[in-house]
This record gives structure tokens, C-alpha cells and sequence, in this order.
């Protein structure tokens, strides 16, 4: 068991080596420690010669900041020695070599053995137009080889310095994938230390097996991710848990929720990134599945600040609708959903797309030009999203509002980016642009209250007592359930018609969705109380007079 212990305390050490997540500084860099001896037995020289400017462009000054850029990125340790641009500089002097003999892959074998360096990192740059072109090799002494990378290619057009740095950081990937391995995984370090006696321990016992098959250490770096991932997990459920469930909120437990599943393949992502680099694939698959694994990293992290981003939308929602007394919930969040979501998706495959080599940044140009031509063709499209985002703020009217808009009278089933949904009472659905609507008048019965008045209309003959008639109804209405106290229901004789007297009856209801029913309730029944009371009810008439 103590065996087994040692063992996962060595991978952990192994899987956290410079250059794998731990920001340091090079031998010689600002920041950085005293300078290990240059006789260190495990030592590594690194030299990064100066880049060739095979054309002669005007940007002759990228000659020496490529390779600064280049020493930056790489993580250095007590076997790791990065020759500054000084040294390498008055080598090149001693020997009368410039940038474009360093090219010649010969010169720079011999140049870079010479020095005392054991690898060494060249190339060239060549400016058309407005793109670059970087060419780059690796010299390793140690094999006496000497292995070209995968072609940069970049736009120079007001963004020369960002294009240098990705190709930086592509090189240096490339860089540590190829030559560094070895270095980074041999955990020998150079002083009697505790590790290095735990090391020794472990490496004479059985499980030293571990450090001479590669497939095998392969294995071991992913499984101790596997378990990471595991006690990360149940860090989540049993403790972060716990202590969220002890708080009224309900947005940490979502939040918890939500992040379980992108944690575990995150840190999964990170083991495989890590245990492909023992296995030394060639440099196209290698670089191919760092590419990859990154990609996954993302895109997971794009998945957890998706539905975070909702969880939080929502909240803002239900804190705004509370303090202004509105359905904001219903309406304008799901807007802010959509299109927090469509941004969070578009960034996160810019991101995906620029790791696998592919420029963004004429790809973001090209979006913006291709956006203004699609926006002008599509103002209208534009002008209707803005109509909707205006109509919800407005509260003139909400999802379930019973509505009349231009004679159509339903109910408002969804205010969406575009269209706003009328659905009738006779099951049709209409469809209606936001930006059309903002121009009409329409009728709500839901405001400013949901109470609304029922007005029926009846005629009795000439020569009824009106006093008689309005006695009559005013029991009718009191026996219909729902009508409200405030205002008072009326019953009023307004017109002497050509064949009767007019009367409306007038109440008032709590809820809008009622006004049909009590309306034909209260029609029957004023009917019935009419013909009970012996009080004619009259047909059309007109009466013709003849001359004789």
C-alpha cells in the first residue's frame, strides 16, 4: 500500500512539470532563480537562433523578436537552460554567421553544437503582400537530426504582432512536443531531495516498470487524471454540496448542478493532453491531438458558462420583474437567453477554430463585412428584434394577454425575436411582425386590470314601465357569480328606438377570460326575467298609413 501511495505521489509530480500548467521562469529570464552550471549532467541547452527575413521586407525587426517570443514560452527548470539573444549574438559575430546562413540547416547544426547548445530552434519569415510565411526547424544534437515544422502562415494587415504570437505559440507547442519531452518527464532532479529519494525508492521496486514502457506511463498519467477527476467530483457532491444546500438560494445548487459533468471531462481532457506526450507521435498527430484535446476543453467550458449563463439570466430576470411588477420573466429572458447563447457559441468556436491553425482574425474581418451586407439586407429582420425587446419593456402587452389587433381578437402566445403569436378563439394562429405591430392599435383587456365590464343589450315594447324593466333585470344580475361590487352594476334606458325602448345592462367581472360566458349567461337569463315579468319583448315594426 505504501507502494502504491509513492507511486501516485511520483505521477502527480510527473503530470506537474514546467511547461504542463506551472508558470516559470527560464534559467537567465527576469524572474528567474540563479543560473543552474552549464556542466549539469542532465542539463539542456536550448538556443533560439535568430529567424532569416528571406525577402528583405521592411519588418526586418521580427528577425530577433520571433525568437524572443519563442524563449518566453518555453518553461525552463534546473535541466532547462535557455541561451540568452546576447550570447548567441556575439557567437555569431566570432564566427562571422548571420541570420541566413543560420538557415542552412548544416551551418545551424554546427552553430548550435558549437556553442554548447542541444537544441536548437531556426527558421525564416517571408512577407507577401499582406500575408507572412514562417518556415521553422528543430535541430536536436543529441539524435543528429534536424525536423522541419508544419508551415505558419498569417495575415500582416493591422495585426502583424498578434499573427507573430500565435505563430509563437504554435512553434513553441511544436517545440516542446518534440525535443522537451524526455526533459520533462525524467524527474531526476539534480539535488538530494526527498522526491528524488521517494523516486529512487519506487524506481527499484516492481512499479519501476512504469518509467521505462511508454504505453504503460501513458497509461498511469490518464488513470491518475481518472482519479483526480473522481475525488473532484466527490469534493463537489459531499462538501460544496452540503454547504449550498445550508443556504436559502437555490442558485448555487443550480450552479453546482451544472458544472459537474464540464469539470469531470475538463480535467479528463487535461489527462489525455498530457499522456499522449510519453507516447512521442510523430508531429503532425501529436500536434493534431493536442489540437483536439484543447478543443474539448473548450468546448466543455462553453457548455458550463452556457448553462450558467441561463441560470444567472434567470435570476436577473425574476429580481428586475419583482422590483418593476412585470412579466419580464416570461418574455425578455428567454430574448437575453438566445442571444447570450448564440454569443457564448460563436466566441467558443473562433477559439476552437484558431487552435487548430486556422487565422481568425481575416475570418473576423471577413464576419464583420459579410455581417454589415447581411445586417443592410436584413434590417428588417433587425428592426423586428428591436420592435419585440421594445414591446416587452413597454408591458404592452404579455404572453397570455387577451388582445384585439386589427379586429382579430386572442390571446398573445409568444413574443418571440421576430414575430409576436396570436392565437383566435377559433384555434388560428397569427402570425405578426414586431416591427408592423409597434405601429398599430391594438386593444388589451388585461390592462391596466384584469376586471372588464359586460354590456347586454335588450329592446322592450312601447308603453312598458321602465321602473318596471330595470327592477326586473337588476334581480337577474344579482344572481350571476363573479360580478364584482365596485362599480356598481347599472341598468339604463338610453334610447326610444323606432320599434322599441333600448335598455343596456351593465356589470362588471374580476377576471377578462369570463366576459363571453357571463356575457350569454346574463342574456339568457334577462330573456327568461323579461318573459316572467309579462314585460313584450318586440319584433321589428313599421306602420304604413294609406290615403284614400
Amino acid at each position: 500500500m505504501k507502494k502504491i501511495f509513492c507511486l501516485l505521489f511520483i505521477l502527480a509530480a510527473a503530470v506537474s512539470v514546467p511547461g504542463y500548467g506551472q508558470e516559470q521562469h527560464a534559467p537567465g529570464a527576469p524572474g528567474a532563480g540563479p543560473r543552474v552550471s552549464a556542466h549539469s549532467e542532465h542539463e539542456e541547452i536550448i538556443a533560439v537562433l535568430p529567424f532569416y527575413d528571406f525577402a528583405g521586407s521592411s519588418v526586418k525587426y521580427l528577425s530577433l523578436y520571433i525568437p524572443e517570443l519563442v524563449r518566453d514560452r518555453i518553461d525552463g527548470d534546473g535541466r532547462i537552460r535557455i541561451l540568452d539573444s546576447k550570447t548567441i549574438d556575439d557567437a555569431m559575430k566570432e564566427k562571422n554567421i548571420d541570420s541566413g546562413m543560420l538557415y542552412d540547416r548544416e551551418t545551424a547544426s554546427a552553430f548550435v553544437k558549437g556553442i554548447g547548445a542541444t537544441l536548437g530552434l531556426g527558421g525564416r519569415y517571408i512577407v507577401e503582400g499582406k500575408t507572412i510565411r514562417i518556415d521553422y526547424f528543430l535541430v536536436n544534437i543529441k539524435k543528429n537530426a534536424v525536423e522541419s515544422g508544419t508551415q505558419f502562415q498569417g495575415n500582416i494587415d493591422d495585426d502583424l504582432l498578434d499573427t507573430v504570437e500565435r505563430f509563437a505559440d504554435r512553434s513553441t507547442e511544436w517545440f516542446k512536443i518534440q525535443a522537451l519531452s524526455d526533459v520533462v518527464f525524467r524527474l531526476d532532479a539534480g539535488s538530494r531531495t526527498k522526491l528524488r529519494a521517494l523516486f529512487e525508492m519506487v524506481k527499484e521496486s516492481r512499479a519501476g516498470i512504469v518509467f521505462t514502457n511508454k504505453w504503460l506511463f501513458s497509461l498511469c498519467i490518464f488513470l491518475s487524471f481518472f482519479i483526480i477527476a473522481f475525488l473532484v467530483r466527490l469534493f463537489v457532491e459531499k462538501i460544496l454540496q452540503r454547504l449550498a444546500d445550508r443556504t436559502s438560494a437555490t442558485i448555487d445548487n443550480d450552479l453546482i448542478e451544472v458544472s459537474k459533468k464540464p469539470l469531470k471531462w475538463i480535467i479528463l481532457a487535461f489527462g489525455f493532453k498530457l499522456a499522449i506526450v510519453p507516447l512521442k507521435l510523430s508531429t503532425t498527430a501529436a500536434l493534431f491531438w493536442n489540437s483536439v484535446t484543447t478543443a474539448v476543453v473548450i468546448s466543455f467550458a462553453a457548455y458550463f458558462l452556457l448553462k450558467a449563463s441561463e441560470i444567472l439570466i434567470h435570476v436577473w430576470g425574476g429580481k428586475v420583474a419583482d422590483k418593476i411588477e412585470t412579466r419580464i420573466n416570461d418574455d425578455l429572458v428567454p430574448l437575453f437567453v438566445k442571444m447570450t447563447k448564440i454569443f457564448i457559441i460563436i466566441i467558443a468556436a473562433l477559439i476552437v477554430l484558431s487552435k487548430f491553425g486556422i487565422e481568425i482574425g481575416p475570418l473576423v474581418a471577413s464576419l464583420g463585412v459579410v455581417g454589415f451586407a447581411i445586417g443592410f439586407a436584413v434590417k428588417d429582420t433587425l428592426s423586428n428584434i428591436i420592435a419585440g425587446i421594445i414591446l416587452i419593456l413597454d408591458q404592452s402587452m404579455a404572453v397570455g394577454d387577451k388582445v384585439t389587433i386589427d379586429g382579430d381578437t386572442g390571446v398573445i402566445k409568444n413574443v418571440g425575436l421576430r414575430n409576436t403569436m396570436l392565437l383566435t378563439y377559433d384555434n388560428e394562429m397569427i402570425v405578426i411582425p414586431n416591427g408592423d405591430l409597434m405601429n398599430k392599435k391594438f386593444k388589451n383587456f388585461v390592462l391596466p386590470d384584469p376586471t372588464i365590464r359586460v354590456v347586454v343589450n335588450f329592446g322592450v315594447a312601447y308603453g312598458t314601465e321602465v321602473d318596471k324593466v330595470e327592477d326586473a333585470v337588476m334581480n337577474v344580475i344579482k344572481t350571476i357569480e363573479g360580478v364584482v361590487d365596485e362599480p356598481k352594476p347599472v341598468v339604463v334606458f338610453y334610447e326610444m328606438g323606432d320599434f322599441s325602448l333600448n335598455f343596456q345592462a351593465k356589470f362588471w367581472i374580476s377576471m377578462y377570460s369570463d366576459q363571453y360566458d357571463k356575457k350569454i349567461e346574463a342574456t339568457k337569463k334577462i330573456y327568461r326575467a323579461l318573459n316572467e315579468a309579462g314585460i313584450s319583448i318586440p319584433f321589428p315594426t313599421h306602420t304604413v298609413y294609406l290615403e284614400k
